[in-house]
């Protein structure tokens, strides 16, 4: 009996050892897994902003653009509708949709490591995309005024020969409700891209000193601005500024010596206004994105002659941005001629007293790399221009006019000019 009861206190003995060194084991391996858990963590929240970048860029490559407006800050998605959000997706092409897919799924990114502080953090990327405005050119350029360089756009496409541009951009990101969520500043983006279209129209105008007074400030604007995709805007807008500030003196010089006015006629338009119709040749060695002819009005003979009113028209227009290849985009190359139309704006008391002389008033300078338009043979000639005489006359041309000008409520004359000659010129 004492036996028994000795051996049945070794056993439980032996029981509670064992179940104290299983207890041991079972707190050995809860601790590991803390540890690794504790080490683990801290890396995977490090790599969190950049998974979540990789997320919205993947999302937009897929083009489930549903998904890249549910990742965006709630600041962002409080601004902005879904409709609204994709008429300007940050790090996408600014294009139309025509063209949105294919060129954003040639729109390469190399993502960085993320930098956080805090709840926010940045995520830097090489975004490596189609140079679009010298992509258009180059394919205008090729396919002629006969021709949309857009039909040649998709094979230029699929083979991967187009011009490229390389840029540094960042990706901003913040936490929120336990998830990150991508930086777009959409309110802010948008106020500035405003502003830049404002920008374009002065440009085309000539209005040179708002431009380049403009530019700067969006510049620094995006630069301060902590939202996807800002960085790439600047750098854009840089390249703009730096095409609008060369050559501003020597351009004037070019303009009166190298550009020839001819057939400077005015006669009805087919609209049955008054306008001016004629031909402009560029005698020079430099190819132009732009050419503004002014019109001024002299009343009065000899000392008593004086300006009554000036006006001015583009007469060639080739875009600096990217129009989706609804424009032909051709610069105005050395030696070649073009006929233009504008309709006048002067008074009509004025378009009947005063008489007109035609100047080149500003001029712009083509900077793209793109190859330029082959020149038409025929095109290679020049126009004499038409002149005054007698007494010295005021510069410029002197317009023929008719011998009565009607105003613009009067039976219009029996010649009209094509519709066609004023609308290419219309901006």
């Amino acid at each position: 009996m004492r036996l028994a009861v000795r051996d049945f206190g070794h056993r439980s003995r032996s029981i509670c050892f064992r179940a104290a060194e299983l207890h041991a084991a079972v707190r050995m391996v809860s601790m590991t897994i803390a540890i690794v858990a504790a080490l683990m963590l801290p890396g995977c929240e490090r790599n969190a902003p950049r998974a979540a970048a990789v997320r919205y860029l993947e999302n937009l490559h897929a083009s489930n653009y549903a998904a890249c407006y549910a990742m965006l800050s709630d600041r962002d998605r409080k601004d902005r509708t879904l409709a609204e959000f994709l008429t300007e997706i940050p790090l996408a092409p600014d294009v139309g949709p025509a063209w949105f897919r294919a060129v954003l799924h040639r729109v390469q990114f190399d993502l960085g490591d993320s930098s956080r502080d805090g709840d926010n953090a940045m995520v830097p990327v090489t975004v490596t995309a189609p140079d679009l405005p010298r992509w258009e050119r180059t394919l205008d350029a090729a396919a002629g005024r006969d021709y949309a360089g857009g039909q040649n756009a998709e094979r230029s496409l699929a083979a991967d020969d187009f011009p490229k541009v390389t840029y540094g951009d960042v990706i901003f990101v913040i936490r929120e409700h336990h998830h990150w969520h991508i930086v777009a500043g959409l309110a802010e983006r948008d106020r500035i891209v405003d502003l830049h279209r404002e920008a374009i129209v002065d440009y085309h105008q000539y209005e040179y000193a708002k431009v380049i007074s403009a530019y700067p400030t969006m510049i620094a604007d995006l630069d301060r601005l902590k939202a996807t995709g800002a960085a790439g805007l600047a750098a854009r807008y840089r390249a703009e500024l730096a095409a609008v500030q060369a050559d501003i003196a020597a351009s004037t010089a070019y303009g009166v010596k190298r550009l020839t006015l001819g057939d400077i006629a005015m006669r009805m338009s087919e609209e049955r206004v008054p306008a001016i119709f004629g031909s402009i040749t560029n005698a020079g060695d430099r190819a132009l994105d732009g050419v503004q002819i002014a019109v001024t009005w002299y009343e009065g003979r000899g000392k008593n002659l004086k300006a009554a009113y000036t006006e001015k028209h583009p007469v060639v227009i080739t875009p600096i941005e990217f129009t989706d290849f609804s424009l032909p985009v051709l610069p105005f190359v050395a030696g070649e001629r073009r006929p233009f139309g504008f309709i006048l704006t002067a008074p009509v008391q004025v378009q009947q007293d005063a008489a007109p002389y035609v100047t080149v008033s500003a001029i712009t300078f083509t900077h793209s790399q793109a190859p330029l338009p082959k020149l038409a043979s025929a095109n290679a000639r020049t126009v004499p221009a038409a002149g005054a005489t007698g007494a010295p006359p005021p510069p410029g041309v002197a317009v023929t006019k008719p011998a009565l000008a009607p105003p613009r409520s009067s039976t219009p004359s029996a010649r009209a000019a094509p519709k066609s000659s004023a609308e290419k010129v219309t901006p």
